[in-house]
Parts: C-alpha cells; sequence; structure tokens
C-alpha cells in the first residue's frame, strides 16, 4: 500500500492554461494580470476555485484551486495549486487505502477533474506526475482488534514528551481522547478516532481536526460487522522544507520532490514508522511497569539501579503516578510554562538514567506490527 491522502501539487505559469477565468473568485485574469502595486503590503494576490455542491454531486470529488501572483526575490511568479485527497478522486472516501498501482488512476482523475473545471494541463499525465509537491500528509488507519478502544490508545499515546519546538492541540482536543495532535508551524503528527470524527461530521458536532472530515457511510450501515475501532495516524507536512526534513529524517534521498517519486510504499512506510519511533523515544518508559503497586514497582527499581540515588527512584515514582491519572499535557497545565522545562529535565533524566525490564507499551506494539505489515485498510474488510 501507499499511506498518503493529501496532496497539493504546484504548477508554473507555463505548465496549465485556464480557459475559464470567470469561475475563479476573483476573476482569474485579475490575478494573471497583477502588477506589484496590485499586490498590496505583502505582494501577493490570488484567486480560489471551489467546488459547488451541484459539480461535486455532477462529477464526484473536486480538487480545490489556488491561482497566485507573488512578487520573489526573483521577480513575479504565477503558479497554480491543486489541493486533493488522493484516495477520495478514486475511491470516494479517504478511508480506503491505496496501492502502488493506483497512481496512474488518481493522475488520470485528477487531469479529468482538472478539465471539468476548464483547466488544461501541459503534458497530462505525465505533467501532473512530475508536478511540485508543496504538501503532503502520509497516513495510515489501524485496526484496533486487541479490544483496546480508540480512545484508550490515544490517552496512551498522549503520555509522551513531544520535543520543545511543538506544542501539543488544546483547541482540537475533544471528547476526552478521540484526537491527539502535536504540531509546529509546517509539521503536524495526529492520532484520531476514525469513527468518532464520522460520527460527530453525521451529528453535526465539532470534529478534532476539520481538515479531516469523513466519507463514510457503510460505517452507518447495520450491514457492518461487530464494533471495532480504528486509530488514524497522520504526518503533515506543510511545505517542501518539511518534507525534505521528513524525508531525511527517515533515511530516504529524492533528486526531485514531485508527485511521483514520493507516492511510494517504502517512502510512506519509512516516514511514518520514523515519527512513531520518536514519538516512542519520548515516551516514559516506568509506565510499561506491570507491577501491581507502587510499593512493587519501587522495590523492583530499587533492585535494578542499586547504583542511582533514591531521589531519582522517587521522582520517576512521581512522575509515573501523575501520568496514570492525567498525562504529560495535564500535567504541563498545571505547572504552567515556567514549570515545563523543569518537568521535562527530569523526565528524560530519569528515562536516561533509570533501566527497567519490561515489554513495549501495547499500542505502540500493536501499531509497529501493523505498520511492519503495512497492508491496505477497505471498508470492504468490514462488510458482512
Amino acid at each position: 500500500m501507499v499511506g498518503i491522502d493529501t496532496v497539493t501539487l504546484t504548477l508554473s505559469n507555463s505548465e496549465f492554461a485556464i480557459l475559464e477565468p470567470a469561475r475563479f473568485t476573483p476573476n482569474a485574469l485579475k490575478v494573471l494580470r497583477a502588477e506589484p502595486r496590485d499586490m498590496g503590503m505583502n505582494k501577493y494576490f490570488d484567486a480560489k476555485r471551489n467546488p459547488t455542491k451541484q459539480e461535486t454531486a455532477k462529477f464526484g470529488y473536486l480538487p480545490y484551486l489556488t491561482l497566485y501572483r507573488a512578487l520573489r526575490s526573483g521577480g513575479l511568479v504565477t503558479e497554480l495549486r491543486i489541493q486533493f485527497s488522493a484516495p477520495k478522486l478514486v475511491q470516494g472516501n479517504n478511508f480506503d487505502e491505496l496501492a502502488a498501482s493506483d497512481f496512474n488512476r488518481v493522475c488520470q482523475r485528477l487531469l479529468d477533474a482538472l478539465a471539468f473545471y476548464q483547466i488544461r494541463v501541459r503534458g497530462g499525465v505525465d505533467g501532473l506526475a512530475n508536478a511540485h509537491v508543496a504538501v503532503a500528509h502520509y497516513s495510515k488507519n489501524f485496526v484496533l482488534d486487541n479490544l483496546m478502544t480508540a480512545r484508550q490508545a490515544v490517552l496512551e499515546l498522549q503520555k509522551c514528551d513531544v520535543n520543545g519546538w511543538r506544542d501539543v492541540s488544546k483547541t482540537d482536543y475533544i471528547n476526552n481522547g478521540h484526537g491527539y495532535k502535536t504540531h509546529s508551524k509546517y509539521h503536524e503528527l495526529a492520532f484520531y478516532d476514525k469513527l468518532a470524527e464520522y460520527r460527530k461530521a453525521k451529528r453535526g458536532q465539532p470534529t478534532f481536526d476539520k481538515d479531516t472530515q469523513m466519507q463514510l457511510d457503510l460505517f452507518g450501515d447495520p450491514a457492518t460487522r461487530e464494533r471495532f475501532d480504528v486509530l488514524r495516524m497522520e504526518v503533515r507536512l506543510g511545505n517542501a522544507k518539511a518534507i525534505k526534513q521528513a524525508l531525511d529524517q527517515a533515511g530516504v534521498q529524492l533528486e526531485t520532490l514531485n508527485f511521483k517519486s514520493i507516492f511510494s510504499r517504502d517512502i510512506s512506510r519509512a516516514v511514518l514508522v520514523w515519527h512513531l519511533q520518536d514519538l516512542y523515544s519520548r515516551y516514559p518508559k516506568i509506565t510499561e511497569t506491570t507491577a501491581k503497586s507502587t510499593i512493587e514497582l519501587f522495590s523492583e527499581l530499587y533492585v535494578q539501579n542499586s547504583e542511582r540515588q533514591l531521589s531519582s527512584i522517587l521522582v520517576a515514582l512521581g512522575l509515573r503516578a501523575i501520568n496514570e491519572q492525567a498525562g504529560q499535557r495535564e500535567m504541563k497545565d498545571i505547572v504552567g510554562p515556567k514549570g515545563r522545562q523543569a518537568l521535562l529535565r527530569l523526565a528524560k533524566r530519569t528515562n536516561r538514567q533509570l533501566q527497567y525490564r519490561s515489554e513495549q507499551a501495547e499500542v505502540f506494539e500493536l501499531l509497529d506490527t501493523q505498520l511492519d505489515r503495512f497492508e491496505p485498510i477497505h471498508l470492504a474488510d468490514f462488510e458482512k
């Protein structure tokens, strides 16, 4: 499979032609003819072309377009950005996961959608395949078939202490554990309950992430199997620099950052694996203990770390006790900005200094296993 969802491609002015500029808002001709004096203080001017309900009903899923003209160091630049969900183009939903063999279908469907918009692309399918990638969201659905709920999985994942340059989503963190997201300006790592997102969308309630709306009619159908939970993992890379950094971290080297090159099983899996391993490296290992009581854990730590100061063991026990009840997020809320760095230092020190023989946390073991197989998940898998 290829674990990829949302993609934004960029075409330069010479690579496309807009046959009906009046369909953009404002008229695309205003953008194409704009001079620096027309662009305001930011020296940027754009027009949007989004699908209407009538167009979607007639054609099916359609991409979102942004035509922009900007003043850069090299002069005026005019480009067309094409944002779309690759699975929705060919499957009609973003739950069914794609295979490498779907690439030509995705490109052809995208080309047909642009033709519906009365936009021609130089080179056709090949032109789209070689288009520059501005945004890429790598993703994977995990079936929780071990009686673990998505909420339990998310609550466990949120115990991880993320990098200082990332923040934890608060405004989007809803329903006591259905979604968890760490983010910087152009990078997000998100975990959320796919089914909870669907049910909220059906009821018109606020959702964990407005960019990840689902179209899963089968989940509301009584013909589906017994209850199961699906946890979604997404690595959202918001510009070319973030994409290249993620590829470097995953040990991937690409000569050109185009659609064809990033649509890869090996690359998507490598990016997801690296991010999960990085998150696990920040998981407080002491919480993996199978000790039945605090005193039993204290005894085990004391025996396994006879050279360590007693204070280090007591700090580890305290952090574990609070983690069990609240997690890192709530601890940071309590101590405020000044206390967060102290918590981070304590957690790193105990993780580094203390050894504790234990098994990997169940949620990470489950995700690791399914990433290792990296098999596609489809709605049909859950039909009776």
